[in-house]
């Protein structure tokens, strides 16, 4: 396909289904050569195709990189339930306990972050009551100022509270889950730093492209800016915003029958699926985040629209923005008389030094 676009020809992808269905109308339910190319033609004849271009360059780099990105955090995110189910086996309370105070319950939390510092270690060394009762209130203290763990008097006076009050099977009874937990920390610590090498390439070629542009909107970050970009691909193969929603499958459906008064129905979801996922993600952030579009958000909400709706209207807003932005060549416009977009934009990178974001700035 790659090398057909580079010869010049234009290329169109057609659903299997498309063409079984335009063979099905023929009423002729044989299968053929002869009869497959005649339903073919039929499909590009009608224009039910799909015309596809397939990025290059960097757009093509970024595609590749946050698709892997994103396996990558599935990955992880999987790896992390794994990790609670089998300290759930190990030590329940290790991930909360409930204490009675004044004739109340109240669940308390050993740490803040489950996925910190302090927590992974403890996990790693000591994930069972009997390692935390072999230690002292001075052994813990001692261990958290060699390691840099900043443990609190009440954390460590919480770590032995619960190992004693713990109902937890002996440790001879879960060494088939300690041995899991311990390859599964591991495997956390592997897809950590996979996710972080793969942050580090995404920002440092996202900035050799317009799509840093992006940036320059609040509410919208490294690597939510680098997925819609490459998905979108080169902007200057789109007329009209409109085009970049029916790519995504994110267009709603006109729905009209006999005299009733047309609507607009469910999105229609035939397009790029990685790219309809990103522009709910951004219609989310955009939501919470972003002073200017967040009363168009609560507007839907108000008349009536569910919550998931209400995202995907705001991602097809910020399409809409974003081809401005991208064909123009220019940053985010808003009335916040605060906002300066070069600090917005510098804030959200974490491994480009200031003096070569400058650079790349001045020379664009």
């Amino acid at each position: 396909m790659r090398e057909l676009g580079a010869l010049g020809y234009g290329v169109t992808i057609i659903n299997a289904a498309t063409t079984h269905e335009e063979r099905a109308s023929s009423l002729n339910w044989s299968k053929t050569d002869d009869l497959d190319l005649e339903a073919i033609s039929q499909v590009i004849i009608q224009n039910k195709g799909t015309e596809n271009r397939l990025p290059t360059g960097k757009h093509q780099q970024l595609r590749t990189l946050t698709r892997a990105r994103r396996k990558e955090v599935q990955k992880r995110a999987k790896v992390k339930v794994e990790i609670r189910t089998l300290m759930d086996k190990i030590w329940r309370e290790y991930q909360g306990y409930v204490r009675v105070e004044n004739n109340r319950p109240s669940k308390t939390l050993l740490f803040s972050d489950f996925w910190g510092k302090s927590s992974l270690f403890f996990m790693e060394n000591y994930p069972h009551p009997e390692d935390i009762l072999s230690l002292s209130h001075e052994d813990i203290r001692n261990l958290s100022v060699d390691h840099n763990l900043k443990l609190r008097e009440s954390t460590i006076e919480g770590l032995l509270y619960v190992a004693r009050e713990s109902l937890s099977r002996p440790k001879d009874e879960v060494r088939a889950e300690l041995l899991l937990l311990n390859l599964a920390l591991k495997n956390i610590g592997y897809l950590n730093e996979s996710v972080k090498l793969l942050n580090k390439e995404i920002e440092q070629v996202l900035l050799q492209t317009e799509g840093r542009l992006l940036l320059s909107v609040p509410g919208i970050g490294v690597t939510t800016a680098a997925e819609f970009y490459s998905e979108v691909g080169d902007i200057s193969h789109f007329d009209h915003a409109g085009q970049i929603i029916k790519k995504a499958g994110t267009n709603p459906i006109v729905i009209q029958s006999g005299g009733l008064e047309d609507f607009y129905g469910r999105i229609s979801k035939q397009g790029n699926k990685h790219l309809r996922f990103i522009v709910y993600t951004i219609g989310k952030g955009l939501a919470q985040h972003n002073k200017d579009l967040r009363p168009y958000y609560e507007e839907l909400r108000n008349r009536g629209k569910h919550q998931r709706k209400a995202y995907i209207a705001l991602g097809n807003k910020f399409i809409r923005i974003a081809f401005a932005m991208l064909k123009n060549r220019m940053v985010y416009e808003t009335k916040d008389q605060s906002y300066q977009y070069l600090k917005m934009m510098k804030d959200k990178l974490r491994y480009t030094k200031m003096s070569t974001f400058y650079e790349i700035v001045t020379a664009a």
